[in-house]
């Protein structure tokens, strides 16, 4: 049996496919999704997305802010920003750290330094699918 996923930025569906396996952080845990799981909606945190397709293949997008929900083996997940791995520059992402961290250390409003913080988390994530990556090719 498979799920059916898309997930959606603004304006448009960035990723639809059948997968037999959905894993997702949300604001209260980590969460897998297997087919017949029980419906559900819930908020999600910028984090990388895991999805195994049916040869086993694993897809990994890092997603920001957002909410997923779950019914009749169907997934939607609504996000602000989604980042497909193989759109990762490790070299810009070494780049941005550097700025997002200055921008963190340096805010002196509470709203800049949510701003900063919520980038290095995205920041992370691609950090964590790269590693995932590395460690494939090992």
């Amino acid at each position: 049996m498979k799920l059916k996923i898309k997930v959606a930025i603004p304006g448009r569906i960035i990723w639809e496919d059948e997968i037999t396996e959905a894993i997702i952080q949300t604001t209260t845990g980590k969460i897998g999704i297997l087919p017949n799981h029980a419906p559900l909606v819930a908020a999600i945190e910028t984090s990388v997305l895991t999805l195994k397709d049916t040869e086993k293949k694993t897809t990994l997008l890092v997603i920001s802010d957002g909410y997923v929900s779950l019914e009749k083996n169907s997934i939607f997940i609504a996000t602000d920003r989604c980042i497909l791995e193989d759109k990762i520059d490790p070299k810009k992402l070494e780049q941005d750290y550097k700025i997002a961290l200055e921008k963190y250390n340096t805010a002196e409003k509470l709203g800049k330094k949510y701003i900063a913080n919520k980038t290095l988390k995205r920041i992370n994530a691609c950090y964590e699918v790269l590693n995932y990556k590395k460690q494939q090719l090992t």
